[in-house]
């Protein structure tokens, strides 16, 4: 089904858990290990968590490359592997600094953003060079050790950044 098609993610439980990462979606649908996070996935008809909301804003990713779910892994994968080096300042650096990643994380806990059509705010952090990252997360590894939160670094930080940048 095209991702375009999809109107609401549906939740799956898998049977694997994945410490670091809560969730994953797959073709539209959410798979996690909490069967909690699955069953009210699954309940609501509305968008009804800040997890759901950044799942769904992932699906209308897929729309914003050109509906097509083989382009939004193609784009993904290629995102991560650009972001590779930054392994270096932390094990999960080059997931957190991917494009898609960050228009998820800038606009998790707006219920309404993940509605659109499609979302391709992303590109806007496609401006941020591999140099502009590395120096990014080595000020987000000094915020999170001072208990910051990531979405708010994002939101304060990386995105007027990134605004800046032509």
């Amino acid at each position: 089904m095209k991702p375009s098609k999809i109107k609401k993610v549906k939740g799956k439980v898998m049977w694997i858990d994945f410490p670091m990462f809560e969730a994953i979606t797959l073709f539209g649908t959410v798979y996690s290990s909490d069967k909690k996070t699955i069953d009210r996935i699954n309940s609501t008809d509305y968008i009804s968590s800040v997890l759901e909301s950044h799942e769904t804003i992932h699906v209308k990713q897929a729309v914003s490359t050109k509906d097509s779910w083989f382009m939004f892994y193609l784009t993904y994968l290629w995102q991560w592997i650009k972001n590779l080096p930054l392994i270096f300042k932390g094990i999960l650096m080059p997931y957190m600094f991917m494009e898609m990643e960050l228009e998820a994380y800038c606009n998790q806990y707006d219920f309404n953003y993940c509605l659109q059509e499609k979302c391709d705010g992303w590109k806007l952090f496609s401006k941020l060079s591999l140099k502009d990252k590395w120096e990014l997360a080595a000020q987000w590894n000094k915020e999170s050790k001072e208990g910051g939160h990531f979405q708010y670094f994002v939101i304060s930080t990386i995105k007027p950044y990134a605004e800046t940048k032509k």
